[in-house]
């Protein structure tokens, strides 16, 4: 096995399609074909089952596969280790996050990341959460940033930030008039205001169905939608009220001017926001700085009363 073989194998797993991996590759696809083949003499056994799609492995093909990954990261973490050696730190850090959550999160240190480890090339890939730790046991991200409460055996989880939520209101709405921005309320004041909610699979939905039913408020929902930024910017427009993390209003500097916001109380949290990592998988050294500057930044944020 050397490394550009176990790349090639990876990335069809990866890409579903001899097709598309070779497209990813930026290879044609016969000379992939070609090399598959060859893989496959020297194993002496047959990688994927043919005509499947998307693509199939056999029972020899997965154990291929399995040390593949162990092999491209030990080849990694090996260069990485020489670059730090050599005073440089030099690498590919692969970040994944969350759908709908992506714009708030790396733009926040990436400046500061940036003249830390300018030699660093970062790869992001957007994903619901399942999939992003799916990715992470894969071997295919080296940490995800992410909302969870069912935490999966094999992946460790550091947390970032707890996640407050807030009820945010268009300025010219009645609460916004009655209330000054900042306070803390209870949900009730919202009762007779018109809702943004999120869409049915959100995420985030049960989370504020049971708070806005703990407080014994039916929402009149005016919106449903399933992105956060969208839904400030209609709060704004419309004069409406919405449930939003605390992390997502702050890192919106034009919503934090065009809206009123409402803290409301210590129950109202979702599950913690975490850096998630494979537990056989050591984080390199610039991504452990990564997680550190996210942590400081918005925990500093989170504390911070507008």
């Amino acid at each position: 096995m050397n490394t550009r073989h176990a790349r090639m194998i990876l990335a069809i797993v990866r890409e579903g399609s001899f097709t598309a991996a070779a497209k990813a590759l930026s290879i044609t696809q016969p000379t992939l074909s070609q090399t598959v083949r060859q893989i496959e003499a020297q194993l002496g056994d047959p990688i994927f089952v043919r005509g499947k799609t998307p693509v199939a492995l056999t029972p020899a093909g997965a154990l291929y596969v399995e040390a593949a990954r162990r092999f491209v990261q030990t080849q990694t973490q090996l260069e990485e280790a020489l670059s730090l050696l050599h005073g440089k730190a030099k690498g590919t850090l692969r970040i994944g996050l969350m759908r709908h959550r992506s714009a708030e999160l790396l733009p926040q240190v990436i400046s500061d990341f940036y003249a830390a480890y300018p030699d660093v090339h970062l790869v992001v890939s957007e994903r619901d959460i399942p999939d992003l730790e799916q990715m992470l046991l894969r071997g295919e991200l080296d940490m995800a940033l992410i909302t969870d409460n069912k935490q999966h055996p094999r992946l460790e989880y550091r947390q970032i930030a707890s996640e407050e939520i807030v009820l945010l209101a268009g300025k010219r709405t009645a609460l916004a008039a009655r209330l000054p921005s900042g306070s803390t309320i209870g949900l009730r004041e919202a009762a007779d205001e018109r809702f943004v909610m999120p869409a049915q699979d959100s995420p985030r939905l049960k989370y504020f169905d049971d708070l806005l039913l703990s407080c014994n408020v039916q929402p009149k929902v005016f919106l449903q939608c399933d992105s956060i930024g969208t839904g400030m910017r209609a709060c704004a427009s419309a004069d409406l009220v919405m449930l939003c993390p605390f992390i997502a209003f702050l890192c919106d500097s034009a919503s934090m001017h065009r809206l009123s916001h409402y803290h409301l109380g210590t129950d109202a949290y979702l599950p913690p926001f975490y850096m998630a990592h494979a537990k056989d998988a050591p984080l390199a050294p610039y991504a452990e700085a990564l997680y550190t500057m996210l942590s400081n930044r918005f925990r500093a944020m989170t504390a911070y009363r507008p």
